[in-house]
């Protein structure tokens, strides 16, 4: 007999204007409402603060859209973005940033409690402060061509959403990435150039640099166009499409400066701290943590383009740098190698699936700067080593409690003790908590 296809039946979600008290924050910084009886679902909510009674629209199974305010918590404070209310980048402006910070911590101490890491208490140091504003030196701004209009949309996009947020500045970053983009904009408002415009991202290192991220292909004016207004700007522009990036300034150099002056050169793509500054501090304790001697030998996992491996080498007897992208892992070994430093051995490897085999050497000291996923994939290849192949100290750097917690726990279970921990406020006005933790290899 034949099979017909039936659809299934949707159930329609009936939409609710609720009352409720706030019972905490998540470790995303979504405010948690619990049912009041077992056919009410546990709701998570932005904007909201723990203590306060809110109204909010149910929205899906377990979501909720904050309506109003009815008793505020004396830790609330008006946000200072006049895009706040719409933009999806910042998701903390209704906190001040001493709460921020309380509420970063608590949410690694419930993690580390949650994953059973056995530090208790945890050796908490002094967090690493930012400016709260203006911090950003890096943004990526999406944009749209509307062609009926016949008008280029250049913003943020909406919080769980595919819509773009027109801004004509960002209260996070630094002033001159904006300015640069609004004196672009005229260029760039035009179907020849915006149709073919994926994202634009800007940065502000040695000199600004622009990056055009293209969907197709520039005609030979408009290249002309951008030339000219690069070199009337003194603004580099990048141009980027799926097999290449390049500058339009045969003699553009772009780079960061490490804590000893050192030049840590990039192209627009590369993994760069957005917070200069903090970046500067973090560093540097990390090497107070590390303590590296002209004796020892470290690894640097995830070296990225050399941020804690040209430090590390003008300290220690000889670095390994292991980074999974072959482009990064070229540019640290030229960035060592312009740099004078001849300690520096460069590899490239799936990080989470090396080897002893390919790790060679012991190493004195392990320095870990891993992405959201976490160093699982390192911490496995720690288990299979010998107690006296593993490192004395492991410096681990992390952008993602949850994962740094997991792992944190599994280095514990190879012999080590968590001897320092501390946040590192690289993202304020946001959940993001970046934390530096340090662990001791026990005799």
């Amino acid at each position: 007999m034949a099979q017909f296809f039936k659809p299934k039946k949707h159930t329609k979600t009936v939409t609710k204007v609720l009352t409720a008290t706030v019972a905490a924050l998540d470790h995303q910084a979504r405010a948690v409402v619990r049912g009041q009886t077992r056919q009410q679902q546990t709701r998570f909510i932005s904007g909201a603060l723990p203590d306060e009674v809110i109204q909010f629209k149910t929205d899906g199974k377990h979501g909720g859209l904050l309506q109003r305010v009815m008793s505020a918590s004396p830790e609330r404070r008006p946000p200072p973005c006049q895009y706040y209310q719409q933009c999806g980048g910042c998701d903390f402006q209704h906190a001040d940033e001493a709460y921020q910070l309380r509420h970063k911590q608590t949410v690694v101490t419930q993690l580390f409690n949650k994953f059973g890491v056995s530090a208790d208490p945890l050796p908490w140091q002094p967090a690493l402060l930012s400016e709260p504003n203006r911090y950003r030196r890096r943004v990526r701004l999406a944009t749209r061509w509307l062609g009926k209009e016949q008008r280029l949309i250049v913003g943020f996009r909406a919080a769980q959403s595919h819509q773009i947020v027109p801004i004509a500045d960002c209260l996070v970053a630094d002033q001159v990435l904006l300015q640069v983009v609004n004196t672009l904009y005229p260029l760039l408002n035009v179907a020849a150039v915006a149709s073919q415009l994926g994202h634009i991202e800007v940065i502000n290192v040695n000199k600004p640099l622009v990056l055009l991220r293209l969907t197709g292909r520039l005609e030979d004016t408009v290249i002309a166009q951008l030339r000219d207004w690069q070199t009337t700007h003194k603004v580099d522009v990048w141009l980027q499409n799926d097999t290449e990036t390049w500058s339009l300034n045969p003699a553009a150099t772009a780079f960061d400066t490490s804590i000893d002056g050192d030049k840590l050169y990039f192209q627009p793509g590369d993994f760069l701290q957005v917070n200069g500054s903090v970046n500067q501090r973090m560093v540097e304790q990390a090497m107070n943590w590390l303590q590296p001697t002209k004796t020892q030998r470290v690894i640097d996992f995830f070296a990225g383009i050399g941020n804690f491996s040209l430090p590390l080498a003008r300290r220690c007897k000889a670095v390994v740098t292991v980074e999974g992208v072959a482009r990064m892992a070229q540019q640290t070994h030229e960035n060592a190698q312009l740099n004078g430093l001849d300690n520096v051995t460069a590899l490239t490897a799936d990080l989470n699936q090396i080897t002893v085999a390919e790790l060679g050497e012991a190493a004195d000291l392990w320095c870990l700067d891993p992405a959201r996923p976490g160093a699982e994939g390192v911490v496995r290849l720690l288990q299979k080593l010998a107690p006296q192949q593993r490192p004395q100290k492991i410096l681990y750097v992390s952008c993602a409690a949850d994962t740094l917690a997991r792992d944190v726990a599994a280095i514990e279970q190879a012999g080590y003790r968590l001897t320092r921990i501390g946040t590192v406020d690289m993202f304020p006005q946001t959940h993001h908590i970046e934390t530096m933790v340090c662990l001791e290899r026990v005799a």
